[in-house]
């Protein structure tokens, strides 16, 4: 389900946010399929991120370089076409492929960002979990609020969601450090010293009681801000708000299906191995190599899906 469900869905949010030309059935002219507009987005991501492997640094920043030059034209032509002001930008509104709400937000943010002078594991991560035996008897009041179909109800899923996140997370970042300093790391003392670059693992630290009591529990009562995994300040991720309505759209639409459960055998578990501080390496389903995002896990269910609204 990740890879052919959970990873594209993010993929088609994006590129109705930021009006990006998928080739679909509908429009045989656009520029990427949704698989490689899914890679593009991962090597983006990877070489950000994720590039810690020294050998394979160099041909993975051309790749980005690549990959990035092209989608960056494409978005600047967008952003540029954004700017225009009068019956130029009312031609270009007029004869737009997608318009939909979601490009509506999209087109708001860029115009924000303009103004202000200022850019898929995550949901795969809360499924796994709220289908694990500790999570699943929250999926009855998930699947209630998913066919309330209220603001209120998708209020409750987003808290979900983020809870989801919280307890099977595998989120951290890199900061360096501003002063010396030493302190207990679970236990170990660690010396650190000014201008150190220091991971900082959310894993743990989500799982804090100072600052979430009963923090082995789901409580969709939590305060919002009180989840860090999108940052703080003036680190916070610029996407926060719209990974927040991609997470409890699709929240919604798999909770609603009845009887939702894994796929039986092999099939139905995310394939990942374990790494120190509570991170995993995903792994692809031939088990051939290693992937920083989850491409496994199938789901069943009872009933039918829903026929898509256009």
């Amino acid at each position: 389900m990740p890879g052919s469900v959970g990873n594209i869905a993010h993929i088609h949010f994006a590129a109705n946010v930021f009006s990006l030309p998928l080739k679909t059935d509908e429009h045989p002219h656009g520029v990427y399929t949704e698989q490689e507009l899914y890679m593009v987005m991962a090597i983006i991501f990877i070489e950000i991120f994720l590039d810690q492997e020294p050998a394979k640094s160099f041909p993975l920043r051309l790749a980005a370089k690549a990959v990035t030059q092209q989608l960056g034209k494409l978005i600047e032509a967008n952003v540029k076409t954004v700017n225009m002001t009068g019956w130029i930008a009312g031609i270009v509104d007029g004869i737009s492929q997608h318009r939909t709400p979601l490009t509506d937000y999209g087109v708001h943010m860029v115009r924000r960002l303009l103004e202000s002078g200022l850019g898929s594991s995550e949901f795969t991560q809360l499924l796994d979990y709220y289908l694990s035996d500790e999570g699943k008897r929250h999926l009855p009041d998930i699947n209630r609020l998913a066919k309330a179909d209220t603001p209120a109800a998708d209020e409750k899923i987003l808290h979900y969601a983020m809870e989801g996140i919280r307890l099977n997370g595998t989120v951290g970042s890199y900061r360096q450090a501003t002063k010396s300093m030493r302190l207990d790391d679970g236990g170990r003392p660690v010396s650190i010293e000014a201008g150190d670059t220091v991971f900082c693992s959310f894993v743990n630290a989500n799982r804090e009681a100072k600052f979430f009591p009963n923090p082995n529990e789901v409580d969709i009562n939590r305060d919002l801000e009180t989840y860090i995994h999108y940052g703080l300040g003036p680190h916070a991720c610029l996407g926060k708000d719209a990974s927040r309505v991609a997470l409890t759209a699709m929240l919604k639409v798999v909770g609603r299906l009845d009887n939702l459960r894994r796929a039986p055998g092999p099939q139905g578990q995310l394939k990942k191995i374990p790494r120190p501080g509570g991170f995993h390496v995903y792994m692809r389903s031939d088990h051939g190599s290693y992937f920083p995002f989850p491409t496994t896990m199938k789901v069943n269910w009872d009933g039918e899906l829903l026929p898509l609204k256009r």
